[in-house]
C-alpha cells in the first residue's frame, strides 16, 4: 500500500511566514502529501512539552523544509538554541532530507558579507580557544554589531546569522526565496529530482540492503582485526595463548545443510560455538605446540613431520584446510596450515554423528564451517600467522 510522504514544516512563528505556511500546506495536501505543521497537524502543548514534541514529529518526517526569513524564534536556554534551530539539528542528525528557503534580501546579506566575516570570527575564536565555540550565537552577535546595515535593517534577529552559518557548514543549499513569489514550482522541482535520484537507486535496492546488513559484520571485522594486529610485533606473535582466545570468541555455531536453497534442503544437524584451539610451529622435523585455548589440551607437545596419523602433521603437508572428525569425543577438528604454523579448530557437535555420515557428507559440512560470518575473523588470523616468523 502506498504511503504519502511525511513533510514537516519549519519557521520561526512570525506573522509574515503564515501566508507562505499555509500555503504550502495547502500545496503539499494537493499532491497527496502529508504535510506536519505545529498547530495544524499537530500540537499545541504546555511550554515545557513544546520542543521534544516538535522533534518526535520531526523524526517521524521524511522530508524537512524549512523557511528562514528576520526571526530566529523562540530561545531556548536548554538547548542553547532557538526551537527552529533544534528541529533542523535534529533533522540533520536523523538524516532526513532537508530544503532550506531563505528570503532573498536575508540570503544576500549572509552570503556575500556575513558569511565571510562569521568565518573569520570563529578562525580567530579557534586560535585562541583551541575548539569552536559551544553555539554561534555570540560570533553572529559580535558579526552584526559591527555590520554597516545593522541599524538599516533592526528587525533583523543576530540569532539567524549564526543559524545560517551552522546550515551552510553542515553541507546545505540556501534555495534563494523572493517574498511575493510563490515557492511552490521550486518545491515541485525538489520533489521531482528527488524522485529522480530515488528511481536511480531502486535499480540496486537488493544489493544496498545487502549492503546495510553487512555493514555492522564490517565494524566488528574492523575492530577485531585492530585487536589481532595488537600480538604481533617485529614479526613475531606475542602472547599466542591471548591471540587463540580471542580469536575463539568469534568462532560461532553454526547449522549444516544438504543441498541448502534447494525445495530438497535437509537439515543434518548443528556444530557448536569452537570449543578450543591449538597452534603449532614447524621447527626443524618437528611441528612444536606454541599454545592452545579453551579447551583444548596440551597434552601433543610435538608431533614428528612423519608421524600420518597426526591431524596437524597431515594438514601440514596437504597445504590444505583440513576437516577431521573423532567419533568418540563427537568433534570436529578444523587443522590449517599458514605458513611455517598449523593452527586447529575444535567443533563440538549436538547429537550424534558417525563416521559414515561425517564421510557421505564431508562437502556440506566444510561449506558450512568455512562460508559462515565467522569466516571473515579466522581467515584474517590465517593470513597474519602466514606471514609472521
Amino acid at each position: 500500500m502506498a504511503e504519502p510522504t511525511k513533510i514537516f514544516i519549519s519557521s520561526a512563528a512570525q506573522d509574515r511566514l503564515k501566508p507562505l505556511r499555509e500555503n504550502i500546506h495547502t500545496a503539499l495536501r494537493a499532491m497527496e502529501h502529508k504535510p506536519l505543521m505545529y498547530e495544524k497537524d499537530f500540537g499545541p502543548w504546555p511550554a515545557d512539552q513544546l520542543v521534544e514534541n516538535c522533534l518526535q514529529h520531526v523524526g517521524r518526517s521524511d522530508i524537512f523544509l524549512l523557511l528562514i526569513s528576520d526571526k530566529a524564534g523562540n530561545y531556548s536556554n536548554f538547548y542553547m538554541a532557538t526551537i527552529t534551530h533544534c528541529e533542523f539539528q535534529k533533522a540533520y542528525q536523523s538524516q532526513k532530507y532537508i530544503i532550506v528557503f531563505v528570503e532573498d534580501y536575508i540570503y544576500d546579506l549572509f552570503w556575500y558579507e556575513l558569511r565571510l566575516t562569521i568565518a573569520e570570527m570563529l578562525k580567530a575564536y579557534q586560535e585562541e580557544h583551541g575548539k569552536d565555540p559551544d553555539s554561534y550565537m555570540e560570533v553572529a552577535q559580535k558579526a552584526w554589531d559591527e555590520h554597516p546595515s545593522k541599524e538599516q535593517y533592526s528587525n533583523i534577529e543576530p540569532y539567524i546569522w549564526g543559524f545560517l552559518y551552522d546550515i551552510y557548514k553542515k553541507g546545505y543549499y540556501l534555495e534563494k526565496l523572493p517574498f511575493g513569489i510563490d515557492p511552490i514550482p521550486t518545491i515541485k522541482r525538489y520533489f521531482s529530482d528527488l524522485f529522480r535520484q530515488g528511481s536511480q537507486y531502486l535499480a540496486f535496492q537488493s544489493t544496498i540492503e545487502e549492503q546495510l546488513k553487512q555493514g555492522p559484520i564490517y565494524k566488528k571485522h574492523a575492530e577485531f582485526s585492530g585487536k589481532m594486529i595488537h600480538y604481533l610485533r617485529d614479526g613475531e606473535l606475542q602472547n599466542p595463548r591471548m591471540f587463540l582466545e580471542y580469536l575463539q570468541r568469534f568462532l560461532t555455531k553454526g547449522t549444516i545443510y544438504n543441498q541448502p536453497g534447494t525445495m530438497f534442503e535437509q537439515e543434518l544437524g548443528v556444530y557448536e560455538s569452537c570449543s578450543g584451539s591449538t597452534l603449532y610451529k614447524k621447527e626443524e622435523n618437528l611441528l612444536r605446540l606454541i599454545s592452545a585455548s579453551g579447551m583444548a589440551g596440551g597434552d601433543n607437545n610435538f608431533y614428528d613431520l612423519q608421524d600420518t596419523q597426526s591431524y596437524v602433521v597431515q594438514a601440514f603437508h596437504s597445504g590444505e584446510t583440513e576437516l577431521f572428525f573423532s567419533e568418540e569425543k563427537q568433534q570436529f577438528y578444523l587443522a590449517i596450515k599458514c605458513g611455517n604454523y598449523v593452527i586447529c579448530f575444535h567443533f563440538p557437535v549436538e547429537g550424534f554423528w558417525s563416521e559414515d555420515k561425517v564421510h557421505r557428507f564431508k562437502d556440506d559440512i566444510m561449506r558450512d564451517i568455512m562460508e559462515t560470518e565467522s569466516a571473515l575473523f579466522r581467515d584474517f588470523a590465517i593470513q597474519l600467522l602466514g606471514g609472521i616468523r
